[in-house]
């Protein structure tokens, strides 16, 4: 269905809450976000389950007169934005979503390269979801959002590392640590692509970074073999 000007509403997810269409943006009081959000997340919903998710400490009644009061106030202020029915409610089909977007390029194969690569790895880099919002069912996609994200660089960087391209590998272990600075496999890769570039010094400087960052914040040593990494030389080399 669409809207009476026939363009595009354009819904922002990742990074931080925004809605437009054309040159307009829209700013709506956090319950109307709410409910958007939670449409925009998880789809087609019943009415009955939106109502639960987003007004978890009301009763059943309660609940459906807030979701009922929230979606007559969107429907007036953005006329076409949803498409309520009886028992279900859902987004219009022409409400372009960010995430929908994203979840919709790593269907595809995460094995890309050159620029589809680096466009790919700027993508899955924007930011978090839904920053800020605290709601049980938003910190449950942000852990879905962020495992994504991990996983698709991950596999991006080994893929990267595989083909020689030691500078597209970095870039996305690198985007993995931005999101966990812990994360053991992402910092591995980095050390891969460093010695395969020939740079021993730095990846020993930065395996030595890692491990005391390890110690200080969890207080067990990096789990991976630095010896598999550097030879038997790694403790002298290290000194």
């Amino acid at each position: 269905m669409m809207t009476s000007s026939g363009a595009k509403w354009i819904l922002q997810l990742i990074g931080g809450w925004r809605l437009g269409r054309e040159s307009m943006e829209y700013e709506l009081p956090k319950r109307q976000q709410r409910l958007i959000a939670l449409l925009a997340v998880n789809g087609p919903m019943k009415r009955s389950t939106a109502a639960r998710l987003l007004w978890p400490e009301g009763s059943d009644v309660q609940a459906s007169n807030c979701l009922r009061g929230a979606i007559s106030q969107v429907s007036s202020a953005l006329p076409g934005l949803l498409v309520a029915e009886p028992g279900r409610i859902q987004l219009s089909d022409d409400v372009e979503v960010d995430l929908r977007t994203v979840r919709g390029q790593l269907d595809g194969s995460v094995n890309v390269e050159g620029a589809a690569a680096a466009s790919r790895i700027q993508l899955l880099s924007r930011g978090e979801l839904l920053p800020g919002w605290y709601d049980e069912w938003v910190l449950e996609a942000q852990d879905e959002w962020r495992t994504s994200r991990v996983d698709a660089l991950q596999q991006l960087a080994a893929h990267l590392l595989e083909r020689g391209d030691t500078h597209g590998a970095v870039d996305a272990a690198s985007s993995v640590m931005q999101i966990d600075p812990l994360d053991e496999e992402a910092q591995e890769l980095v050390l891969r692509a460093q010695l395969a570039e020939g740079n021993r010094a730095l990846a020993l400087r930065g395996y030595a970074d890692f491990n005391s960052r390890c110690l200080a914040e969890l207080g067990l040593p990096a789990s991976f073999s630095p010896s598999e990494l550097f030879g038997l030389a790694f403790e002298g080399s290290l000194r």
